[in-house]
């Protein structure tokens, strides 16, 4: 019986905090760390931000954020005529291909299987003679 009690209260627990609603400030910081998360490359801490419920309905709700976001990152500049610019990673070049791609094969097959027709024009008849 006791046990049962113990695993009762722990149900209990887990369904009281795992079902908690999610109130507008928690959903718009949710949100905020979202949008902070996309931005690789830099580190982008939100944690100083402050979040109000500026205004709410049933089911609306306006939330204002305010505050720092503290920015670390180093951002690699190479000079472009007179500018400055990030320079722009790109990818390493990939070596060409010494074989056609299936479509270029598809394509040369059948006129390497086949000759060419020679022209038909008036110019090549060939030339009867009369008796």
């Amino acid at each position: 019986m006791r046990r049962l009690l113990c695993v009762f209260m722990a149900l209990g627990l887990v369904v009281s905090f795992g079902c908690a609603k999610k109130e507008p400030p928690d959903a718009a910081k949710a949100y905020v760390q979202e949008q902070l998360a996309k931005h690789k490359g830099f580190q982008l801490d939100g944690s100083k931000l402050k979040y109000e419920v500026v205004e709410q309905t049933a089911d609306s709700a306006k939330v204002s954020v305010t505050g720092t976001i503290d920015v670390k990152t180093v951002l690699p500049l190479v000079k472009k005529g007179n500018a400055w610019v990030v320079e722009e990673k790109t990818a390493p070049a990939k070596p060409k291909a010494s074989v056609p791609p299936p479509a270029m094969k598809e394509a040369k097959a059948p006129a390497e299987a086949k000759p060419a027709p020679a022209p038909h024009t008036p110019e090549h008849k060939p030339e009867t003679k009369a008796e």
